[in-house]
């Protein structure tokens, strides 16, 4: 007795009448189908006619430095009996212009300083144990964050910009400045 499931010659399933024809009606339209994405593209990426950019006359925009980096950076490096604090000299500014150069530089500056901003009636109205749990945070926070990256960018160039400058070598046994002779931050 043989089972009903061997057959000696295996035929394919027999589909329904209308799924057949649903089929082959589905195949003969997708050629119609494809002719005409394939206009639609070539309609699509047809030449435009050129823009003309006024580069000579165009003046780009200047980006207003957010109110957080200088007290940010004010502190990092704050006044003393002897030296400024690092808005006297203006560093808040070149490390503004440093990040202008570069490609996501001023995205990153905003992104934080909007952070920073967030907490009470923003970073330089808070108190001073306020802004060291802010800032100590930073430090430690995971690489990921913008917030790590921004504090050691900022850092690194607030103090190259500041100890550059005579006005913050008062009281230091140097007279000249640090770099590029050494002193290398962690």
């Amino acid at each position: 007795m043989r089972h009903p499931w061997l057959r000696a010659t295996p035929s394919l399933p027999r589909l329904p009448q209308w799924r057949r024809r649903w089929l082959l009606a589905a195949l003969a339209s997708g050629g119609w189908l494809g002719l005409l994405a394939r206009a639609d593209a070539a309609v699509s990426v047809a030449p435009r006619r050129p823009v003309r950019l006024r580069l000579a006359t165009a003046k780009p925009q200047p980006h207003p430095q957010p109110l957080a980096l200088r007290a940010f950076i004010d502190h990092l490096i704050p006044a003393d009996e002897l030296t400024p604090a690092a808005s006297t000299l203006q560093v808040h500014q070149r490390v503004w212009d440093d990040a202008r150069t570069q490609a996501d530089g001023v995205r990153l500056l905003r992104t934080v300083c909007q952070w920073l901003d967030g907490y009470g009636d923003g970073f330089a109205t808070l108190s001073e144990s306020e802004r060291e749990t802010l800032v100590a945070w930073m430090s430690t926070a995971p690489w990921e964050s913008p917030q790590r990256r921004f504090f050691h960018w900022v850092r690194e160039r607030a103090f190259i910009h500041y100890y550059s400058q005579p006005a913050s070598w008062r009281g230091l046994p140097v007279q000249r400045p640090p770099q590029p002779m050494g002193h290398k931050l962690d």
